[in-house]
């Protein structure tokens, strides 16, 4: 494997994407560290910070000003098999009020139920998986309206 642009896009729309802060690979004799909101910055490159010592390469990125949109993505931490009920009854429907944290699917991943909890106080405004769909991992699930200035 090489280190090229699109593998280096890649990489760091894994780490924009992922809750995590940092991730380092090795790609053939370079080795690549990824940072989100790094404490002391080096060198702009578009929206990016880059860093070059030899054969290291440290891409750090900056997180954009928080939109302040009423709506809240609900998406899958997992792979794998939404269920929406329980007891053969829907856990959420369109149009439901929720409260952070309350339960409003599961994810079956390798035989595990993964809650997957609201991650705010608000209404449901549409369902994007079904029961039984197969999920990918950053999947959009649902969406949520923010309750009255919660976030």
């Amino acid at each position: 494997m090489e280190l090229n642009m699109e593998l280096l896009q890649e990489l760091v729309n894994i780490v924009k994407q992922a809750q995590i802060s940092e991730l380092t690979v090795r790609v053939g004799d370079w080795r690549v560290t990824i940072r989100k909101n790094p404490q002391n910055p080096v060198q702009s490159v578009g929206s990016n910070l880059v860093q070059r010592r030899g054969n290291e390469l440290s891409v750090s990125i900056s997180e954009p000003e928080k939109e302040t949109s009423p709506y809240v993505s609900v998406v899958s931490k997992w792979v794998g098999i939404v269920r929406r009920t329980k007891n053969g009854k829907l856990l959420v429907q369109v149009g439901d009020n929720v409260k952070r944290g309350q339960t409003l699917c599961f994810v079956d991943a390798l035989g595990v139920h993964n809650e997957v909890r609201a991650p705010a106080s608000g209404r449901i405004v549409e369902i994007f998986a079904e029961d039984g769909q197969t999920v990918e991992f950053g999947q959009q699930l649902m969406m949520l309206e923010v309750a009255g200035g919660e976030e």
